[in-house]
């Protein structure tokens, strides 16, 4: 029987920053398959349905047996208030202490760029498929981009035989520049062996993809995430002398990181693409 478990690495780990599950075999160990550290257990799916379906039945319980207690009530008589009654003194009760309402804190982007432990160039993978179609409906969108260069970079991530996230670098609500933390951060980050590899490579393209939370005006939104895009790669060009041909897109307000904590699509990411 499988176990479900989640990954708390945030600050490590793309599969935690998402808050997917991972589906671990019986006998198998118990960590997560993209950073190797222990998972946290849930409920399968399949308990939670059962949850919810009972539920469900509690409340359809409690209404049916509220509708037949109706009827007993209309037969009841009202006694006639005397009109030389003394009214009985109203009770004061005490109003009840307020009580505190816990608010849950707000979702934001990872506080510091995220790198994957590996970087998975499979193109075939769901989370690089889904991107690659996402990147080519956009490329289209593009309104301050020539046709020759929609062309090249249409091409190029159409034709890519590996394709795969290298960084994740997080924006501030409204932010689009890089601090120099950020860009020490940047730098140190292109200097990893995997990542010196692929700059190392003429063929090897690097696709900048911006991002803003679905918030607002979605005009607003794509200059946003066109601007945080334009600022990483002139920091990459001009900051850690990256020389191989790069591409930014602005990808506008998007729920594809995660649709729930809107916050957290305030990001720029760095993908490697070999055509």
């Amino acid at each position: 029987m499988s176990r479900f478990g989640k990954c708390q690495n945030q600050a490590g780990c793309l599969l935690a920053y998402r808050g997917e599950e991972t589906e671990v075999e019986d006998g198998a160990p118990f960590i997560c398959a993209e950073c190797g550290k222990a998972l946290t257990e849930v409920q399968p799916p399949s308990a939670m349905w059962l949850k919810y379906l009972a539920g469900i039945g509690i409340v359809v319980v409690l209404g049916v047996g509220t509708l037949l207690a109706l009827p007993q009530t209309r037969g009841l008589i009202v006694p006639r208030k005397s009109k030389d009654a003394t009214p009985a003194p109203k009770v004061m009760e005490p109003e009840p202490d307020p009580v505190a309402v816990e608010t849950a804190p707000e979702a934001q982007p990872p506080p510091e760029m995220v790198a994957p432990v590996k970087i998975d160039l499979d193109v075939s993978k769901k989370e690089n498929k889904t991107v690659k179609t996402e990147v080519l409906k956009r490329v289209d969108l593009m309104p301050k981009v020539s046709n020759p260069n929609k062309d090249k970079l249409y091409g190029a991530v159409e034709r890519a035989r590996s394709m795969g996230i290298i960084l994740t670098i997080p924006f501030g609500s409204g932010k689009t520049d890089l601090s120099a933390t950020d860009l020490q951060r940047l730098r140190s980050e292109l200097e990893k062996p995997e990542v010196q590899k692929l700059r190392g490579d003429p063929t090897a393209v690097f696709v900048i993809l911006g991002y803003a939370d679905p918030k607002g005006d979605a005009q607003k939104n794509i200059a946003v995430s066109q601007t945080r895009a334009d600022t990483v790669l002139k920091a990459m060009r001009d900051k850690c002398d990256v020389i191989n041909v790069m591409h930014t897109v602005g990808m506008g307000g998007s729920k594809l990181l995660d649709a729930q904590n809107l916050e957290k699509n305030r990001i720029v990411e760095i993908w490697a693409v070999l055509p």
